[in-house]
């Protein structure tokens, strides 16, 4: 009992320690949210607005840009005209117009009456230039359009004074004539004009499956959260989905098709997202591992050497095993002399897994200090680590790997290590081998 509490208790700090570790990051940061008007409806839409009042008031930016086109066929069909696309693009006439403002200025109208029910300044506002898509293989757009420019100084003013700015998708001509624009488009213009930290885009949608997916070289093995989604895709990745599945829904392949420009255009993070999920958009923000798909321009998964700065993360995540009788205690003087020796396996620079690589003579090589983050103990991170490591002794010219262990030989057994016995070890490491603690050899060639 006193090792499950025990266990119980790491698992909460160390989710604690996650959640503060992203506040500090995120702080001052802009995020984008798009949020599908098929919410709205929602009995449980208020607890995502209340969710994001949270991240409001924790101190990160946020610009909402409601999505429309559920509101918009629905006041489109009331006055009897039937909604009109072109691959995906709506078809705005001169009659349907009017109902389209109504519709988007609409739903932009409801996002604001939840958030100022939430003790928090949203305001809704024009601020968008937009121009004539025109006609486009033969196919007229009537009044839509394409964003011309966005008034990034009014937003950015807004922003700093304390203001969720909503912004419909609607534009307007210089001649005060209106557009109907993609507010997908819209919600993705934004990382072209002011520092983007996340764009979100939230509806149905949960993420992208697996299911039924054509996969090829650099999609092979993906990570997976609990709900079967692809957790994690970076843009190379997304473009690979791209190309060999055609046949993606119309959201899916929109999503990911402006996710990538996004990327392109320096947002470091996008992420389709479900928005009624209980505190989705919470996990999604505060944990590595969230319930959506998110695409990164950058390394989300970083196996790198480890600093200084690093080791109270390393031994923290180490703690668990040591009281477990998995490790032996390291200090941070025991560290700090081999760091060189260690890497860690940094999501957002956050530490959430580590080992280290230590040379002895005649070209061998230990293993050692394997550890993971308890709540990470199922996302292949171990694997991740010691996969990088043996690589790392490829380099170096090893010709033997070996490592001590007590309880996780069947683990290191689909790694491709073997039993091995104290003969195995190099003379200075079997000189101080540990008999009371009986630590099974194994042993792998390079």
């Amino acid at each position: 009992m006193p090792i499950a509490h025990n266990n119980l208790n790491n698992v909460l700090a160390s989710a604690i320690r996650e959640v503060f570790s992203y506040i500090s990051r995120f702080k001052g940061q802009l995020f984008i949210l798009k949020i599908e008007d098929s919410l709205l409806d929602n009995p449980a839409f208020p607890v995502l607005v209340r969710d994001i009042a949270q991240l409001h008031n924790v101190g990160i930016k946020i610009l909402i840009v409601p999505g429309t086109r559920n509101s918009i066929d629905h006041k489109l069909r009331t006055y009897g005209l039937k909604p009109d696309f072109k691959n995906g693009i709506r078809l705005t006439s001169e009659e349907a117009l009017p109902l389209v403002e109504q519709a988007s200025l609409g739903a932009a109208q409801r996002i604001l009456s939840h958030l100022t029910a939430n003790g928090i300044n949203g305001i809704q506002g024009n601020w968008v230039q937009a121009r004539s898509l025109g006609v486009v293989d033969g196919v007229d757009y009537m009044r839509t359009g394409k964003i011309e420019r966005i008034e990034k100084a009014i937003i950015e003013k807004l922003l700093h004074e304390g203001f969720i700015p909503i912004l419909p998708p609607i534009g307007w001509n210089k001649l005060g004539h209106a557009y109907n624009i993609s507010s997908t488009e819209l919600a993705t213009e934004f990382s072209r004009y002011i520092s983007v930290g996340k764009l979100f885009f939230i509806g149905e949608e949960g993420g992208i499956k697996t299911e039924g997916l054509a996969r090829g070289k650099l999609t092979k093995r993906l990570e997976l959260s609990n709900h079967g989604l692809i957790s994690a895709l970076d843009i190379n990745q997304a473009t690979e989905i791209l190309e060999l599945n055609r046949q993606l829904p119309f959201a899916q392949r929109d999503y990911l098709e402006n996710a990538i420009k996004a990327c392109r255009a320096g947002v470091k993070r996008i992420h389709l997202l479900h928005g009624i999920g209980q505190g989705s958009i919470l996990q999604e923000v505060f944990s590595s591992r969230g319930n959506g798909t998110m695409v990164y321009a950058n390394d989300y998964l970083n196996l790198r050497t480890a600093t200084i700065e690093d080791i109270p993360d390393m031994l923290g995540i180490m703690q668990n095993y040591v009281e477990r009788g998995l490790l032996i205690a390291r200090s941070q003087e025991d560290i700090e002399e081999k760091l060189d020796d260690y890497v860690v396996y940094a999501v957002d620079n956050a530490i959430h897994g580590c080992g280290a690589l230590h040379a002895f003579e005649k070209s061998c090589f230990e293993i050692a200090a394997i550890a993971v983050g308890a709540n990470y103990k199922d996302a292949g991170i171990g694997e991740a680590v010691v996969n990088f490591l043996i690589e790392k002794a490829k380099k170096l010219k090893a010709k033997k790997l070996f490592l001590l262990t007590t309880q996780a030989s069947d683990w290191f057994y689909s790694l491709g290590f073997k039993d091995g016995s104290a003969d195995d070890l190099p003379k200075s490491k079997r000189d101080k081998y540990n008999n009371g603690r009986n630590s099974k050899v194994m042993i792998r060639v390079v």
